[in-house]
């Protein structure tokens, strides 16, 4: 399946602006907050997992080029270098 590009905070927010008075909207994007909470600590484990050899390895790697990519991962403040 393929998605759309991902959306920025910036998107969020601008959405959030537009539908104010949404219910359902609001509720679509708490939704999407918790997502991105979940994609956070996603990205924090698999820094903590250092290197593994073989196929878990491959779908480490795997996974981190995808979480790269997610902009929740690229906003967020890194309180240490990439390794």
């Amino acid at each position: 399946m393929r998605f759309k590009k991902p959306l920025t905070r910036a998107d969020l927010e601008a959405i959030q602006a537009r539908n104010l008075e949404s219910d359902d909207m609001r509720t679509a994007l708490w939704e999407i907050a918790r997502l991105r909470a979940l994609v956070l600590y996603a990205d924090q484990l698999q820094r903590m997992l250092g290197t593994l050899p073989g196929q878990q390895g491959d779908l480490l790697a795997s996974l981190r080029a995808k979480l790269a990519e997610e902009p929740c991962v690229q906003e967020f403040p890194k309180l240490t270098p990439d390794a």
